[in-house]
C-alpha cells in the first residue's frame, strides 16, 4: 500500500510538473508568438486594421487577399492618389494573410467586418491563377482557429467546412492553445536553423503548391465545402460575394500581374459574368518586364510603384460612381 502511495505521489508530481511546463509555454507563446512571423503579427492586427478603416471619415476601400497584393500595393500612395483625384478623402485598408484563400477571407470578413457592422464602401479581392478556387479547409485549420473564425460562425464552419473529427479536434485544440496553433511556425524556425536558405525557399514552395488550374465547373454555393480530389469549385468565393451582397457591399475582383501572362479560368469568368463588369484586369496591361518579378509572381518596389499608380487610375471611375451614389 505504501509503495502504491509513493508511486501515485511521484506520478502526481510529474503530472504537475508537465502541466506547469505547458502553462508556462502557453503564456510565453501568447506573449511573444507574433514575433515568430510577420504574418502572425499581421493577422493579430486585422481587428485594428478594420477598426481604423471604419473610423475614417472617408470613402472606404478594403483589399482582402494574399502576398500578391501585399507585395504589389502601396496603400498609402493609393489613398493619396485617389483622394487627390476625387477631391475628397479616401481610406484604404489592406488585409493579406500570406498564402490565404477564399475560405480564410470569408471567415475573417464575417468576424471582423460583417458581424461588427464595419462595412467598407468597396471590397476588392485581388487574385492570381487558381487563387479563387476552393481548397481543403483542413489546410487552414490553425489559422481559422487562432485568427479568423468568430464564435458566431462556429456552427457554419463545423457543419459546412470542417466536417471530420480530426479536423474539428485540431481546430478546438488550436482555439484554446496558442502554442499548438503556432507549432508549424516553430517547425519552420527549426528548419530555418538547420537548412540553409530555408526561409527564402519555403514560402516559394508553399505558394507554388497552392497554385491550381481550372479543371471543372462552378457548383452550387450552398453545397458543403468540397473534399480533396474532387472537381475544383468556387463555393467559398461565391459565399463571400453573397455575404457581401447581403451587407450591401460592392465587390470588385482584381486580376494581378505576374511575370508570365496567365489565363482567367473559365469558371471564374463565368462567375464574374459576361464582359467581366466586376473585374479589373491587370494581367498584361502594365507590360512589366520579367525582372520586375524576382520570383516570377511578386513585384519588386518599382513594379509596386507602377502598379499602384495604374490601379489608382483604373479604380477611380468605380470609386467616383459609388461615392456619388452614396451621396458622398
Amino acid at each position: 500500500m505504501s509503495r502504491l502511495r509513493e508511486l501515485l505521489r511521484v506520478e502526481g508530481r510529474t503530472l504537475v510538473f508537465i502541466l506547469a511546463g505547458l502553462v508556462v509555454l502557453e503564456i510565453g507563446f501568447r506573449a511573444v508568438g507574433d514575433r515568430l512571423s510577420g504574418d502572425v503579427a499581421h493577422m493579430d492586427r486585422i481587428d485594428d486594421i478594420v477598426a481604423d478603416l471604419d473610423r475614417a471619415d472617408a470613402f472606404k476601400v478594403l483589399f482582402v487577399g494574399n502576398s500578391l497584393i501585399a507585395e504589389g500595393l502601396d496603400p498609402v500612395a493609393l489613398e493619396g492618389s485617389l483622394s487627390t483625384s476625387l477631391a475628397q478623402p479616401v481610406s484604404v485598408g489592406l488585409v493579406r494573410p500570406d498564402g490565404s484563400s477564399p475560405l480564410e477571407w470569408y471567415y475573417l470578413l464575417d468576424r471582423w467586418v460583417f458581424s461588427e457592422g464595419r462595412t467598407p464602401d468597396l471590397l476588392v479581392i485581388p487574385f492570381g491563377p487558381g487563387h479563387l478556387f476552393d481548397r481543403d479547409a483542413r489546410q487552414a485549420t490553425f489559422r481559422l482557429a487562432a485568427h479568423h473564425v468568430g464564435n458566431g460562425a462556429l456552427s457554419e464552419l463545423l457543419s459546412r467546412d470542417l466536417t471530420d473529427f480530426e479536423a474539428r479536434s485540431q481546430f478546438f485544440l488550436a482555439r484554446v492553445s496558442r502554442a499548438y496553433a503556432l507549432r508549424e511556425r516553430i517547425q519552420r524556425r527549426a528548419l530555418d536553423v538547420l537548412i540553409p536558405d530555408y526561409r527564402e525557399l519555403a514560402p516559394l514552395i508553399l505558394r507554388r503548391g497552392a497554385r491550381t488550374a481550372d479543371t471543372g465547373s462552378v457548383t452550387d454555393a450552398d453545397a458543403p465545402n468540397p473534399a480533396v480530389g474532387r472537381t475544383r469549385t468556387l463555393q467559398m468565393v461565391q459565399r463571400l460575394t453573397a455575404r457581401a451582397g447581403t451587407a450591401g457591399v460592392p465587390v470588385l475582383f482584381l486580376a494581378m500581374p505576374e511575370a508570365e501572362l496567365w489565363a482567367v479560368d473559365s469558371a471564374v469568368a463565368t462567375m464574374i459574368g459576361d464582359g467581366w463588369p466586376g473585374l479589373l484586369d491587370f494581367r498584361g496591361s502594365l507590360a512589366l518586364p520579367p525582372e520586375r518579378f524576382p520570383d516570377g509572381e511578386h513585384m519588386d518596389s518599382e513594379g509596386r510603384e507602377r502598379f499602384t499608380e495604374r490601379l489608382s487610375a483604373e479604380l477611380l471611375p468605380t470609386v467616383l460612381r459609388l461615392s456619388e451614389a452614396s451621396g458622398g
